[in-house]
C-alpha cells in the first residue's frame, strides 16, 4: 500500500516577496503550538519547515548559531538553508553546508539545499538572482551528502525548485545533467517543488485546477527531473504550497482551492512517487494589508482561523 501523505507547515507569520519581507505582529509562540496542535490532531506530527539565509563567508557563524538553536528545540525539522551570498562563494557554502549536516545531521529531518535556484526574477526573494545558484546547488547536495555519510546521519537531502515553464530557455535541467552528472542524482534524497497555481500566473476556475496540478507534477517528474538524470525512485515533495485571502481571494475560496491540490496531490502520489504537501504558511504576516504575501495564513494574524484551517485539519486526519 502507498503511505499516505506527509504534511508539514511554515509556523511563523513572515513571507519574502520580490519586494522585500512582508511582516506584521511579532509571532505568539503559544498560540502557534496550540494552533499546530489542532491542526494535527491525533494523527503523526506535523513536519515543521524554517528557513535560514547564508549570505557569504562572513554569515557563517551566526547562520550557523541559528541553526543550532532551530535543532535544538526537540522537534525534528524541515530546514531549508537559503543561499544568497552577492559574492557567490561556492566553496564556502558547500563546507557551510557540510558543517550544518556533521553537527545535526541527526537531529533535522529534512535539510533543503538552496531556495528556488532556478528563479532568477524574484530578487533577494529566492536563491536564483544570486550568483553561482547552480553551483551551489549542485556542490552544496553533494558536500552535504558526503557530511551524511561520514556521520552516520538520516537526515534527507533533496533541493526545491518552481515549475520552469520553458526548459530549453533556462536550460536549468540540462546543467545539472551536465555538471552534477550521476553523482549528483545518486546523493539526492528528495526532490521539491514549489506550487502556487491560481496565485502566481493565471487565474483559474475551480473545474481547471486539479488538471493543472497534475500538468506541473508531471513536468516535473517525466520532464524536468527525467533531463536531470533523476530517477523516479526519488520521491516529489511539495514543499510550498499555499493560496492568500484578500481582495478577490475570498477565505472561502482558500478552503476550496488547498482541498483540491491536496486531493489531487494525494491521488498521484503512487503514480509520481510523492510523499509531502507541506502549507506556506500557517498565519498572515499582517490581516490588514490587501497584498499577496501579507496574506498566505489559513490563520488571521491574530491566530483566529480563517474556513481553510478547519479545512486542512480535516484533510490532515482523512489523508494523513
Amino acid at each position: 500500500m502507498t503511505a499516505p501523505l506527509v504534511f508539514g507547515v511554515f509556523p511563523l507569520g513572515i513571507a519574502g516577496g520580490p519586494d522585500g519581507l512582508a511582516i506584521g505582529p511579532p509571532d505568539d509562540f503559544e498560540a502557534i503550538g496550540r494552533a499546530l496542535g489542532e491542526l494535527q490532531g491525533d494523527g503523526k506530527p506535523l513536519l515543521p519547515r524554517m528557513y535560514v539565509v547564508w549570505s557569504g563567508p562572513e554569515s557563517t557563524a551566526a547562520v550557523s548559531a541559528q541553526v543550532a538553536e532551530l535543532a535544538g528545540i526537540g522537534v525534528p525539522l524541515d530546514l531549508v538553508l537559503c543561499y544568497r551570498d552577492p559574492s557567490g562563494d561556492v566553496a564556502a557554502w558547500a563546507s557551510f553546508v557540510s558543517q550544518v549536516v556533521a553537527r545535526h545531521g541527526r537531529e533535522l529531518a529534512a535539510l533543503q539545499v538552496t531556495g528556488e535556484p532556478n528563479l532568477t526574477w524574484a530578487g533577494a526573494a529566492a536563491d536564483g538572482a544570486f550568483p553561482g545558484a547552480r553551483d551551489a546547488l549542485m556542490q552544496g547536495v553533494l558536500a552535504g551528502a558526503a557530511a551524511k555519510r561520514e556521520v552516520g546521519a538520516a537526515v534527507a537531502i533533496g533541493f526545491a525548485v518552481v515549475p520552469d515553464i520553458d526548459p530549453a530557455a533556462s536550460g536549468f535541467w540540462a546543467e545539472i545533467r551536465d555538471s552534477g552528472g550521476a553523482e549528483f542524482a545518486a546523493a539526492v534524497d528528495y526532490a521539491g517543488i514549489d506550487i502556487y497555481p491560481d496565485v502566481f500566473g493565471p487565474r483559474l476556475s475551480p473545474a481547471e485546477l486539479p488538471a493543472t496540478v497534475e500538468q506541473l507534477l508531471r513536468d516535473f517528474r517525466e520532464r524536468d527531473l527525467a533531463t536531470a538524470g533523476i530517477p523516479a525512485s526519488v520521491p516529489i515533495r511539495i514543499c510550498e504550497n499555499g493560496w492568500p485571502t484578500g481582495p478577490d481571494r475570498p477565505e472561502e475560496q482558500q478552503a476550496v482551492v488547498l482541498e483540491s491540490i491536496i486531493r489531487t496531490v494525494h491521488a498521484l502520489r503512487t503514480d509520481l512517487n510523492v510523499t509531502h504537501w507541506e502549507l506556506f504558511t500557517l498565519r498572515d504576516a499582517d490581516s490588514s494589508k490587501d497584498d499577496l504575501f501579507h496574506r498566505f495564513g489559513i490563520l488571521r494574524d491574530d491566530y483566529s482561523p480563517k474556513p481553510a484551517f478547519h479545512t486542512l485539519r480535516r484533510l490532515i486526519s482523512e489523508l494523513g
